[in-house]
This record gives structure tokens, sequence and C-alpha cells, in this order.
């Protein structure tokens, strides 16, 4: 078994984030949070002292959540669901798992009509970046290129959900949906639709959320 991560809850026993299991170690150990579940038969170890290895850890005082996603084309994937902002599709592949490859990242309002390095959302009536969360989905293949360096107006193209920064729930699926197994002793903790999250990355990295 690999070096596991833990589940930290906040005080209210809300899914939090996801913790690297030496930080919940310090955290507990600090009297900041409590063990609430641990992997079966292993310890952290030193001289004078045997901690069940902590799974899952609640923090003692309520905490406001900083989590921050790193915008990328695989990250805007995941918050949209693996799904086609435009057509809908799901690309999976042939053992049910998401297929990346069937998808690309869509600047809702194109490069080519940035100002500055700035395009206007209609839907929020600001100007922003043209990479950013809110000027950005994914997309087929194919309606990328249907779209091409139009708008989805100038296309004749339904845009089936607007572009957003990630909420604190979006942070944490998506780190989720990086680990290649989630714990069981975790499921307990997690909505119902994210207990079971597919194998898409490999080994486990948490880094493209901040701590």
């Amino acid at each position: 078994m690999s070096t596991p991560f833990a589940l930290q809850l906040n005080a209210d026993y809300g899914p939090m984030k996801v913790l690297r299991w030496e930080r919940a170690v310090e955290l507990v150990l600090a009297g900041k949070a409590v063990t609430v579940a641990a992997y079966e038969g292993r310890f952290v170890r030193s001289e004078s002292l045997a901690l069940p290895w902590p799974s899952v850890v609640a923090l003692k005082r309520y905490a406001r959540s900083r989590e921050r996603v790193r915008f990328s084309s695989r990250n805007v994937q995941a918050r949209d669901a693996w799904t086609c902002a435009y057509c809908g599709l799901r690309p999976l592949l042939h053992d049910g798992r998401p297929d990346r490859k069937g998808l690309t990242l869509d600047h809702v309002i194109p490069r080519a009509q940035a100002k500055g390095g700035t395009v206007y959302l209609p839907w929020s009536r600001r100007w922003v970046k043209v990479s950013c969360w809110e000027n950005a989905v994914a997309a087929c293949a194919s309606c990328n290129t249907r779209k091409a360096d139009r708008t989805p107006v100038q296309a004749h193209m339904d845009l089936r959900i607007y572009p957003r920064v990630p909420t604190h729930a979006d942070a944490l699926r998506i780190t989720l949906d990086r680990i290649a197994h989630v714990p069981p002793e975790w499921t307990a903790w997690l909505p119902e639709r994210w207990r079971a999250q597919p194998d898409l990355f490999g080994e486990a990295d948490v880094r493209d959320v901040g701590d």
C-alpha cells in the first residue's frame, strides 16, 4: 500500500480538503484536529509514540476554506465533469473512465477577439483575462473546431454551462479526481456522487490545490 493521504473535515464534519499524511499528523499532535478514522493496522511511530495512521481528521475549530485550484486545461475539464459545454458529450475510454484526450479547452470569448489581452463576458458584464476560469470550458474536438474563433452567439451554439471560478466543493472534487483510489475510510464523509472516483491520473498528486 502506498503512503496514504488523509481527508480533512471541518469542525462541522463537512469534507474540506485532502492532506498529505504528515500534515494530518501535525494537526492531531498540535491539538488542532482529532482523528476520526485511521488506516487499519498502520501506525506512525517514534521512540515515544505509536499513533494510529490518520485517514480522516476533523478540525476542532471551524475554519473558512481558502482552497484555490490552479487554472489548467485538465482542471477545467474536471470542473466541467469531463463533459463538453456545448453538446454535452462525455468521451469515455473502453473501461468507462473519462477520455481526457477527447476534450479540449475552449476560450468562450476567443483570443482573436481580445483587446489588450482581455475579453468582455456578456453574461457577467465583466472584462477578464482571456485565459481564466471565467472564460474557459471543456469542449469536444468537434465543437471546438465548429466554433473556431467565434463566440457561441456568432457560431449559433448554445453554451450549456457558464464558466466560473471553482467553488470549495469543486476544489475538493478535483483533488479527489487526481487520486488513483479514494480510500474506503473516506466514503462516509463524502457526497454519494463522489464516492466512486475513476482512476484518472495514476499516482496521486494534489499539488494543483493550495494548502
